[in-house]
Parts: structure tokens; sequence; C-alpha cells
């Protein structure tokens, strides 16, 4: 498996990292990747857990944490699965393009046929690991019909950023 570098959409939720007073706060790096938001969250203070589905990006994670010092729980988890405590913030950049399988590399991008498959499967779980006051903090894309979850799950838009074939959204579930 390939471990996802940050690009436009990793840049706009650490932007949103950066701006949080996270001195004593819990955050989860759902999907961790290449650790960008983790690593942010650790370095304003924040008691950070990172979980990817991908051992490499683990593996990746934990280097970093080591190389900089900085205390940052990281296990292998799909999703939820390996998770076990509440969080005040919880970021995810899910693979949230739709394609087909067997283009190469879709573990990282591909969020089903219709690019809101892993999206859906967080946000039904999500509340369970949020502490009162939480938030959930993720990327959608312009290039699927995300407008139903924001009518069911109360969604926010906080911020969007256009890029070359899409405008990514960063959204926020209280």
């Amino acid at each position: 498996m390939t471990v996802y570098s940050p690009r436009e959409d990793s840049y706009l939720l650490k932007s949103y990292i950066e701006e949080k007073d996270l001195e004593g706060k819990k955050l989860l790096d759902m999907g961790t990747g290449s650790g960008i938001q983790a690593v942010t969250a650790a370095e304003k203070g924040a008691d950070v857990s990172a979980v990817d589905i991908n051992p490499e990006a683990v593996e990746t994670v934990r280097r970093k944490a080591s190389e900089q010092d900085l205390d940052i729980e990281v296990r292998e988890s799909d999703l939820f699965e390996n998770v076990d405590k509440k969080f005040d913030i919880i970021v995810f950049n899910p693979p949230y393009l739709p394609g087909k399988e067997g283009i190469g590399d879709e573990e990282i991008w591909r969020g089903g046929n219709t690019g809101l498959g892993v999206t859906e499967k967080f946000l039904e779980k999500v509340d369970q690991y949020l502490e009162q006051k939480g938030e959930a903090v993720f990327i959608l894309s312009s290039e699927t019909d995300w407008s139903y979850l924001k009518q069911d799950y109360g969604l926010e838009i906080i911020e969007s950023r256009k890029l070359w074939f899409e405008t990514v959204y960063l959204a926020v579930k209280r």
C-alpha cells in the first residue's frame, strides 16, 4: 500500500488544526496517512492518537513521532475498529473520490463507487467517539453528491478551496 502524500486537501485540514487551541485536548487523526495532522496537533499540545488501515502509514507516523520527540499513540485500525476512547476533535481526510477498482493506489483516494462509502461509515459511528462538545472535521469533494450527508448528519461547511479539477470542502459535525 502507498502512503498518501499531503496535498491541497491535507493542507486545508492542517490550516484548521493550526488555528485551534489544542492544549490538553484529545485529538484523533483518523486515516493518518503521512501523519501531517497528528504531528501538527501534537506540536500544538494536543493528546494525539492516530490510526490508519495501512501498516506502512502506521510505521511512517511512529517514525516521525520518534524523530520529532512527539508523544503520538499510533495504531492500525479500520476506521474505529481499534479505537477505545472519546475525543474532543476527530480529523479525517478520507478517500473521497468516486472511481473503479483496479486503477492503482485506489485505497488512498477511492471512497467507493460514489466516493462517499468511507465517509458514510465514518459518520455512522463518529458520535460514539466524540466527547459531549466534541467535533469531527473532515474533507468532502465537489466530485461527489454529499448534499444528503449535510442534511442527514447536520454538517456545516466551514471552508472550501477550489483546485484544478474539484473544490474541496472542510466539513464539521458537532
